[in-house]
C-alpha cells in the first residue's frame, strides 16, 4: 500500500503536535508472531550437543546472553540462523516457523548417544514480538535490560532484548496477557533489517555462507571454539580473506516487499539476492547478499525498482 499524498502526511504530523490532542503515533506494541517458532534442546548434554552443531560458543556463553548463531552444512552453507536463548531447563532456538520441523529433524539425526532431545514445544514455548515507538519504552514496561540479553520475568515469560525489536518467550497462557490487537509486523521486520540481522527461510536454505551474511560482524561465530559442522570453510574464508559477497541494506523504490531469494540486477546480470524485506512508508527496506564489485552500481529488483544503499550498524571493511 502506498502512503497518502504529501499534504495528507504533513497534516497527520501537524495533528500529532497540537496541544491537548492525543498523538496519532503508534506506541509500543506486543503481539503474537506465528511466523517464528522456538525449537527446544533439552537434556543434560544440550550445551555440548549444540557446541558441535552451531557457530556460536554455546558452552562459553556469558550468563544472560542471547546471541545469534548459525547451523551450517559441511560445505559451510547456512541451513538456519537462530537466536539462542538459554532457559532453565532447555536452550531455545528462535527460527522461522516454516523451517522449524525440518530443522528439528535435521538436529535430531545428530543427537546419537548424547543425552539431549530436540522438541517443538508449540504453545508451551510460544513467541510474542515487542516493538517500541520511542527508545526507553521496553525498559519502562519490563525494566532495563541491555541489547542482546535475556531475563526471566515474573509471569512465566522471558524477555529477549534486541536492537531492532524484542521477543517475549513463554507459554501462550502467559503471553496472552500481553497481546495487542493493533499489530504491525512490518515495523518489527524493519527493526531487524535496520540492525543488519539476516535470516534464512526455506527458499534460501543452503544458499549463503556465514560471512556472506555478515555473521562474523554480528558476533555469531566463534573462531576459538572446538569443531562444529562447517567450521573448516568458515575458518578458511576468514583467514584467507576471500569474501567476494556481503550482505548490505537497501531501500527499494517499490511498495511490494521482494521475497527471500529474489534477484537483484545490474542491468540484466544477477548480482545479488534478497535475504529479508519489509514495506516502509517510503518504499521497501531489505537486506541482500550482493557481489562486492557491484555494490556501488545502479542496482534494481527484477521488477525494475531502483535501490539506494542504507547504512548498517556495523563496519564491513
Amino acid at each position: 500500500m502506498s502512503p497518502g499524498p504529501p499534504s495528507t502526511v504533513r497534516l497527520r504530523r501537524i495533528r500529532a503536535t497540537i496541544p491537548g490532542r492525543r498523538s496519532s503515533r503508534p506506541r509500543m506494541q506486543i503481539f503474537a508472531y506465528p511466523a517464528r517458532a522456538a525449537l527446544a534442546i533439552e537434556g543434560p548434554d544440550r550445551e555440548s550437543f549444540l557446541q558441535g552443531q552451531l557457530t556460536q560458543d554455546v558452552q562459553g556463553l556469558e550468563p544472560g546472553r542471547a546471541p545469534l548463531s548459525a547451523l551450517l552444512t559441511p560445505q559451510g552453507r547456512a541451513l538456519a540462523i537462530a537466536r539462542l536463548v538459554p532457559l532453565p531447563d532447555s536452550i531455545a532456538l528462535i527460527v522461522p516457523a516454516e523451517t522449524a520441523a525440518a530443522l528439528k529433524a535435521h538436529l535430531s539425526r545428530y543427537v546419537l548417544r548424547a543425552k539431549a532431545k530436540v522438541t517443538l514445544p508449540g504453545d508451551a514455548l510460544a513467541l510474542a514480538a515487542v516493538v517500541e515507538d520511542r527508545p526507553g519504552e521496553v525498559a519502562a514496561h519490563f525494566g532495563a535490560l541491555p541489547v542482546g540479553r535475556h531475563r526471566a520475568l515474573g509471569d512465566g515469560t522471558t524477555l529477549v532484548r534486541l536492537a531492532g525489536g524484542s521477543w517475549l518467550l513463554g507459554p501462550v497462557s502467559a503471553l496472552g496477557r500481553h497481546e495487542n490487537a493493533a499489530t504491525d509486523v512490518a515495523r518489527w521486520e524493519r527493526g531487524a533489517i535496520g540492525a543488519g540481522e539476516p535470516i534464512v527461510y526455506a527458499a534460501t536454505s543452503e544458499r549463503w555462507t556465514a560471512q556472506m551474511l555478515n555473521l562474523d560482524r554480528l558476533e555469531a561465530i566463534s573462531f576459538t571454539k572446538g569443531c562444529y559442522t562447517g567450521q573448516e570453510i568458515v575458518a578458511r574464508t576468514q583467514h584467507l580473506g576471500r569474501i567476494k559477497r556481503r550482505m548490505f541494506r537497501y531501500r527499494a523504490s517499490t511498495f511490494e516487499a521482494p521475497p527471500p531469494g529474489a534477484p537483484l540486477l545490474l542491468g540484466e546480470e544477477r548480482v545479488g539476492e534478497v535475504v529479508r524485506s519489509a514495506v516502509a512508508a517510503d518504499g521497501a527496506e531489505l537486506l541482500a547478499v550482493v557481489n562486492l564489485d557491484a555494490r556501488s552500481r545502479e542496482l534494481t529488483t527484477a521488477d525494475g525498482a531502483r535501490l539506494v544503499e542504507l547504512p548498517l550498524p556495523y563496519p564491513l571493511a
